[in-house]
Order: C-alpha cells, then structure tokens, then sequence
C-alpha cells in the first residue's frame, strides 16, 4: 500500500502525535508499505530546539528515513509545545498526491493539514481515514466548547473511517454529531530502549549518575498548562515531610516551565525539582531506569507514550483520572487519583515508595502491560483498518 500521513504536528516539533505517527509508519514501511509525510515547514529554530539538523535541501528532509513533504506554514504562539504552525490549505500537496497515487491518506487532525488532506482526498478520490487525537475541548474557552465539538464532528464525517486513542472519545464526538464508522485503535510505543534496571544497585548507580540519592518521582513529556505538572508540584512539600531527600524530575519543555520554576520557589521546593529539558532517546531511557515513581496528572492525554516508556521500564505509575487515562492505568501498573488532587497523588506515592513489596508487583505489572502496545501489534490493527476503507468494506 501507498500511505499519506497529514498532521499539523509533526518533526521538529515536539509531540506525543509525531511520535506516534513515525512509529507507525516505520513499521509499516517495514512491511513493504511506501509511506510519505506532509506536515508544516518549520523554521531553524524549532529544529534547534529538537536539536536537530536544519535541512539543506527538500530532498535532505527526512524522519528517520521516511520522506516529508512540507506545506508553507506560520508560526502559531502561543501554543501546547511553543512551535506549533499555522498551515493555510491552498493545495500545495495537490501535486505531489497527483504523482504518488496513495491507496489511502490518513489525517491526523481537523486544522489546516487536516483540511488539505480532506480535500485532496476529494479531489482525487482517494479513501480518507481521520484519527482524532484527543479531545478538542481541552484546548479552548468553556464558552467556545460546544461550539469546536460540532465543528470537530463535522470534519471527521468526511472521513471515511476514523479512530482515537480510547473509544470515549469517539462517544463523545458522537453525542456532537460524527455518524461516521470508527472505533478506538491504541497508539504504538516504540519501546526497546527502555527496560528496567537490572537491579536495586543498577537503579541507585542511576540515580548517582543525575546527581541524586533519594526517592526520584518522574514526569515525562510536554511542560503544557493542561499537562498539570504543577499537581505533582504542589504534591511535594507533604512527599518531603516522609522523604526529604526526594527529587521530581520533570523532561521536556513548553509554556509551563516559567510558572512551575516560580511555583516551586513559593513551596519552597526549587532545590527538589530537576527540570532536564529535552533529552535524547539514550539519556531519556537512563532516567527512566533511574525512577521510583511516575506521576502524570494530564487532563488532556489520551493515551501517553511517556506513560507507555514508564511501564516498559517498570515504572508504577500514579494518573489523573481524565481522558484516556483510566483505560491505560491498569491496577497491576499503578493507581488513578482524581484530577487536580495533590494529597491524594502524595498519598498513592508514598505507598509506592514505602512497601517494596508493592512497588515490585506494580514493576512487574507495568512491564507485562506495555507489550501490548508493541509497533507490531498495533500495525496489524492499521493494515486491517486501511485494507477496509480501501476495498469499502466498512460493515
């Protein structure tokens, strides 16, 4: 098969859709699949944040070998990762569809990439599938909700067959209006690198090589507003009182680390936060291994890669009860505390890193529940889905 993937997030920006997406086209390249990018242009200094290398030609843009085909885009600020593009859809991928003939295109969002890709797909009569990453809703005005809802409806029902991450979601889009055939398809994880530490000492050695001692509770992914990293935050004057010598360490980057830094120095607790910045795949997996706890209290995932990365490091895991995270919180993994609820996530952490015993059941658990998120497995749901809409077979 011939796929086209349209997504307004894509490399250099950081996010969990462009890394979902590459995980999957990767594998389906594997398989003898030709699969081709079209995602926003975007500037020296976003490739600079993801540090990586500025392309110097069209043809020199690649994603781990796959080819990108870039679509003239604006910034757009402020955003969730800071380097977020405006794309205006005046069909400057028309030509490129016109010679590669895709078997399918598959959207990844409802915005300006998504609109090119509904109409080229009209255009050229070529079978669209739309996944609807997470819920629109978290992303604007109470007052403008119900309003984005319909509008979110209305362009997935030119899609042929759409998917999202946990099947809530699509009840919800339901209740706004989307009649269309779909059903939830979970993300792939691409997660070889990580695994856990061989042992008590291989996890401390871990530890020392971050400069740290005690307890490490990790949150992974995005600084964005509505990922909430300031609940674990607040969460740690009550840790501290049991384990002084504990450490957040927070990855990544994005328009929530000004505040979180002016946060901690209110508690207090600036000298118990470690905030990395990016970090390679080698020097993320070694934090990782590092970890007592991971702590995500996001009211916007859907699903999580980092979530998946925690588990196959055997890592329990502490989430928000919201979005998607209820059905990737399996009780042999972690546990589910209400949104916004600092004390009750110190609480679930603190048993965690009190009872041993507890901690290696929950590592065990998390490491048996992330094979299900295997690239392998999740591409044989994709070829099912994409040979369905391909031969009309939508029954």
């Amino acid at each position: 098969m011939k796929i086209v993937f349209y997504s307004d997030n894509f490399y250099p920006e950081l996010s969990g859709i462009t890394d979902t997406i590459l995980i999957t086209g990767k594998e389906l390249q594997k398989r003898g699949h030709e699969v081709v990018y079209v995602a926003p242009w975007y500037s020296k200094k976003d490739y600079a944040v993801a540090k990586r290398e500025y392309p110097k030609t069209p043809a020199d843009d690649k994603a781990e070998g796959l080819p990108i085909v870039r679509l003239p885009s604006l910034p757009m600020r402020p955003s969730p990762t800071g380097q977020s593009r405006f794309v205006i859809p005046f069909g400057a991928s028309y030509h490129f569809i016109e010679e590669f003939k895709p078997d399918v295109i598959h959207t990844q969002s409802p915005y300006g990439t998504g609109i090119e890709a509904r109409r080229a797909a009209e255009r050229f009569g070529i079978p669209l599938v739309g996944t609807n990453h997470t819920d629109i809703t978290d992303f604007f005005p109470i007052g403008m909700r119900s309003i984005m809802r319909r509008l979110d409806a209305r362009y997935y029902n030119h899609c042929d067959y759409v998917t999202a991450p946990y099947q809530k979601l699509i009840e919800r889009m339901r209740e706004a209006g989307f009649t269309k055939p779909g059903h939830f398809v979970s993300n792939p994880a691409e997660l070889s690198a990580f695994h856990p530490p061989a042992d008590l000492a291989d996890r401390n050695e871990h530890k020392r090589g971050l400069g740290l001692t005690g307890p490490v509770v990790l949150y992974c992914g995005r600084l964005g507003v509505e990922k909430r990293v300031d609940v674990i935050v607040r969460a740690l004057p009550q840790l501290l009182k049991e384990f002084p010598t504990l450490t957040l360490v927070a990855t990544g980057h994005g328009a929530a680390e000004a505040g979180l830094k002016t946060l901690a120095k209110k508690l207090r607790v600036q000298k118990n936060l470690r905030l990395t910045g990016f970090l390679s795949r080698k020097a993320l997996a070694e934090v990782y291994q590092a970890a007592d706890v991971f702590a995500f209290m996001s009211t916007s995932d859907s699903q999580s890669i980092a979530l998946m990365q925690a588990y196959a490091a055997g890592v329990p895991a502490v989430c928000a009860r919201a979005r998607g995270l209820p059905d990737y919180t399996p009780e042999e993994a972690g546990f589910l505390v209400e949104p916004g609820d600092s004390a009750a996530l110190a609480e679930k952490i603190s048993l965690i890193l009190r009872d041993d015993a507890l901690r290696a059941r929950l590592s065990a658990g998390a490491v048996a529940y992330a094979q299900r998120f295997a690239p392998a497995t999740i591409a044989d749901l994709w070829e099912r889905v994409y040979q369905k809409v391909i031969t009309r077979d939508l029954s």
